[in-house]
């Protein structure tokens, strides 16, 4: 991969947190790419720490199975000045979350005051059952859209209750949210566009999909024609 016009291409890696040293070491020893971000995954509280090592990076650091204590792991992704990461979804009905466990996840990151992205799962916009793969006869499942995940996020963040988070977790209907100028609402909840700006750049870093055109195209801003 060779940089363009000399520009070094942009780089965000998906590791280990055992390999943080190697992927500093990487930062100093190519002129074709920059690593500007990593992702990593924790398999216990302790190993949080050795994200000090990618100082100056964008870092999201995923609890793994063995990461108990939700609380725990935020505050130790706080003092490495990093983000967390929630996984939302695999290729299996079982890899999925329930919407208790994404509220724990996100109450979690809140009261740390770190940001978060949720990756895999979120191809659509409001929570149902989907196709897991592309395969011809692919299995079901039930998945979060990433409308829920982004405004269970920011209701949340404003002091929403539990039941509230958990039930816009669950939302199954796109008209039960109106987008507006000034922000949107969903039921009977509001929230301003400078609310909006406010969860983006303090608790919401973003999602990841596996697909870029179904996202797009569910919130209208792109065709995507049916196979």
């Amino acid at each position: 991969m060779l940089a363009v016009n000399g520009t070094p291409w942009p780089v965000s890696l998906v590791a280990s947190l055992s390999d943080c040293a190697t992927i500093a070491d990487l930062r100093w020893y190519t002129r074709n790419y920059v690593i500007e971000a990593a992702e990593l995954k924790a398999g216990g509280i302790p190993e949080v720490a050795h994200a000090t090592a990618l100082a100056g990076l964008q870092v999201f650091i995923e609890p793994g199975a063995g990461v108990e204590d939700l609380d725990a792991f935020a505050a130790a992704v706080a003092r490495v000045d990093a983000a967390a990461k929630i996984r939302t979804g695999g290729v299996t009905a079982d890899a999925f979350p329930t919407p208790r466990q994404v509220l724990d996840f996100l109450r979690a990151c809140r009261n740390a005051r770190i940001r978060f992205k949720a990756t895999a799962g979120l191809h659509h916009a409001i929570r149902g059952n989907y196709r897991l793969t592309y395969e011809p006869v692919p299995p079901t499942g039930l998945m979060f859209g990433f409308l829920n995940v982004a405004i269970a996020a920011a209701l949340l963040w404003f002091g929403r209750s539990d039941d509230v988070v958990l039930e816009v977790l669950d939302e199954r209907s796109m008209a039960a949210f109106e987008f507006t100028d000034s922000g949107l609402a969903w039921r009977d909840e509001r929230l301003t566009k400078r609310e909006l700006d406010e969860v983006r750049a303090s608790f919401f870093a973003g999602f990841g999909s596996c697909s870029f055109r179904e996202p797009m195209a569910e919130i209208g801003l792109e065709a995507v024609p049916h196979a």
